[in-house]
């Protein structure tokens, strides 16, 4: 009886030492998951992306502007095809005076951010985009350095504005031509290509 007894109390004993060791390693901080790395227009596929004509302003994650402005949307706009729009507004440029678009897009303001985005509102050829391309190349206090390849033709323009620095990337995805670009006193490269990733996948319809 004594030695059972014995043995009864030593398996006790181990199981409590058990069961407060699986404590101590579960009350422990869990290690959090590293963030996920940015997606690289290179890595975008783009090949395969299709991009409808249409209003797309309500589609766009509220998450997706705001990582582009770094924080939430103070204010917005959209316009579509016909309208006419003020192209030196915040993060545009072009004439002083409101144009006659044939485009539908959105922009988004944060501050003295701002995000746009707009696609053509008619199909577009090869050649019509080659020439956009051209005409970009010779916009004034603008460079088109060589970029990833966002559609094809694809256009990588980067500006010096009053209000800072526009990065915009803009290219076909079939027949249709998409512009994105971030504004501001400081815009980082990165930031402005993860912003026409997220946007490039929120609109992509054959996703």
């Amino acid at each position: 009886m004594c030695a059972s007894s014995a043995r009864r109390a030593a398996g006790g004993a181990l199981l409590v030492l058990a069961l407060l060791l699986a404590a101590a390693c579960s009350s422990g901080s869990p290690e959090s998951a590293p963030e996920p790395s940015p997606t690289p227009i290179s890595d975008l596929g783009t090949a395969s992306v299709e991009l409808p004509r249409i209003a797309f302003c309500s589609v766009v994650p509220k998450a997706d502007v705001a990582a582009a402005l770094g924080g939430p949307a103070q204010d917005g706009a959209s316009w579509g095809n016909g309208d006419e729009l003020d192209l030196t507004a915040p993060g545009a440029s072009g004439s002083a005076t409101p144009q006659v678009v044939q485009e539908l897009g959105c922009a988004w303001t944060r501050g003295e951010v701002t995000a746009r985005a707009w696609v053509f509102a008619r199909p577009v050829t090869p050649a019509l985009a080659r020439g956009v391309v051209r005409q970009a190349g010779r916009e004034r206090g603008c460079e088109t350095p060589q970029g990833p390849g966002f559609g094809s033709p694809s256009l990588l323009q980067e500006c010096e504005t009053d209000a800072g620095r526009r990065v915009r990337h803009a290219g076909l995805f079939g027949q249709t031509w998409l512009t994105c670009e971030l504004a501001g006193p400081e815009v980082e490269d990165e930031r402005a290509e993860q912003w026409c990733v997220t946007l490039v996948n929120s609109l992509d319809t054959a996703s």
